[in-house]
């Protein structure tokens, strides 16, 4: 490997993002197997140890097996799962969910609340604010701490600024929502679209695990994509969900007609329930109840179910045609309804897509369940106050820095 020279403080950094990750992919390690692995010095691997045991980020947990007859026994270290935490915050339009999470992504304290029906960006701030202190009060864990805040939500949103373009669900435009919370809250704040962020969570912990080339499609409330290109998510605006679909003349939040968002989401299907079966309580029918009913033989309610799945398998097989990704993993609180959902897109899928991108491209459904989207937020935290996973990655493409 070509070891480069360069600035001295960002290859600091890069080494020690480099190393900090070797730890997250093993439950412990050495300093001369991470020196191994890395084909860095072990004078610069225990210069950084030292400073990330100092700092609370790494422990010595005790001697491992040595490698020579009567060889010194090398010290073992871990990530300190106890001195380091970030928070994860997942603001859907229905629910939102605040979780306290260690470095190895474990969340320690979770609590989830009716999302405020009043969307003036001074409530929703103030909710979030109260919640994450909620959180983090009930989860035992001191405020010096928490490195960072990591947060999802709805629409075009600008990571590097915190900034929400447009919410189309929220009616929010130019929010920078980052600085906002961060005033009210005190801690650095990530923010990105709830479906990057979804997409990170499964990288982190669920299906995309080791996969370099992904599609995630979130299925909640509306509908959103994903592109993970080299195990880099892809951070320019996806709008899947706003694809023309239908012939139909049904008019979208974005203002447009006949997006799949309108025939395939979570409100499509809470609309077309609430139009064609009857509840005799009169209350509204959450897209959770059409599940229960398809689940108990409602023909109706299955006929939703197949035609949601149709709309989404046919707009899936579209993309996978374009991009042939490895992956395509369904996501987002409607995918709960399992085979529900999964049967009818895949049928389409099958019949849609080209042969051989349907024999290389593994389509299968999020294993994260509700947790999905405050791990995700978890995962962003984590991964932008600690561990820069995407520098990683790139590093890893190309040469290690080294001074």
């Amino acid at each position: 490997m070509i070891v480069k020279s360069g600035d001295p403080e960002m290859a600091r950094e890069i080494n020690r993002a480099l190393i900090l990750n070797v730890f997250r992919n093993n439950e412990t390690t050495t300093r001369t197997e991470i020196a191994r692995l890395l084909h860095l010095s072990k004078v610069t691997v225990s210069n950084i140890i030292s400073d990330l045991i100092e700092d609370g980020y790494v422990l010595e947990v005790g001697e491992g097996v040595s490698l020579t007859k009567g060889g010194r026994r090398p010290i073992l270290l871990k990530l300190n799962t106890l001195e380091k935490f970030v928070i994860g915050v997942d603001l859907g339009t229905t629910n939102t969910v605040c979780a306290v999470g260690n470095l190895d992504g474990s969340l320690l304290k979770e609590i989830r609340i009716r999302t405020s029906k009043n969307h003036a960006i001074e409530k929703i701030v103030d909710q979030v604010a109260r919640l994450v202190n909620e959180t983090i009060d009930e989860s035992g864990v001191s405020r010096e701490k928490i490195v960072g805040l990591g947060i999802a939500v709805a629409g075009q949103v600008e990571k590097a600024a915190g900034r929400i373009i447009f919410s189309p669900h929220f009616d929010w435009h130019d929010v920078y929502i980052s600085k906002l919370l961060e005033d009210r809250i005190g801690f650095r704040t990530i923010a990105d679209n709830c479906t990057r962020v979804l997409s990170l969570g499964e990288m982190w912990f669920g299906q995309g695990r080791g996969v370099q080339n992904l599609l995630f499609i979130g299925v909640g409330f509306g509908v959103g994509s994903a592109l993970v290109i080299d195990n880099k998510i892809y951070n320019h605006h996806s709008e899947f969900g706003h694809i023309k679909i239908t012939k139909k003349r049904i008019k979208c939040p974005c203002g447009k007609y006949g997006c799949l968002e309108v025939v395939a989401s979570g409100s499509s299907i809470e609309k077309a329930a609430n139009s064609l079966l009857h509840n005799r309580d009169g209350e509204w029918i959450s897209a959770k109840m059409v599940a229960e009913r398809a689940y108990d033989g409602d023909p109706v309610a299955l006929n939703i179910f197949n035609e949601v799945g149709r709309y989404l398998g046919r707009g899936i097989s579209i993309l996978a045609n374009s991009l042939n990704p490895d992956k395509i993993v369904i996501g987002g609180g409607i995918s709960l309804a399992g085979s529900l959902l999964m049967d009818p897109i895949l049928r389409e899928f099958k019949k849609d897509v080209m042969d051989v991108v349907r024999e290389r491209t593994e389509v299968c459904r999020s294993s994260l369940g509700m947790d999905a989207g405050v791990r995700g937020a978890v995962a962003m935290a984590l991964n932008d106050c600690i561990f820069d996973f995407e520098t990683v990655n790139r590093h890893i493409r190309s040469n290690r820095i080294e001074v």
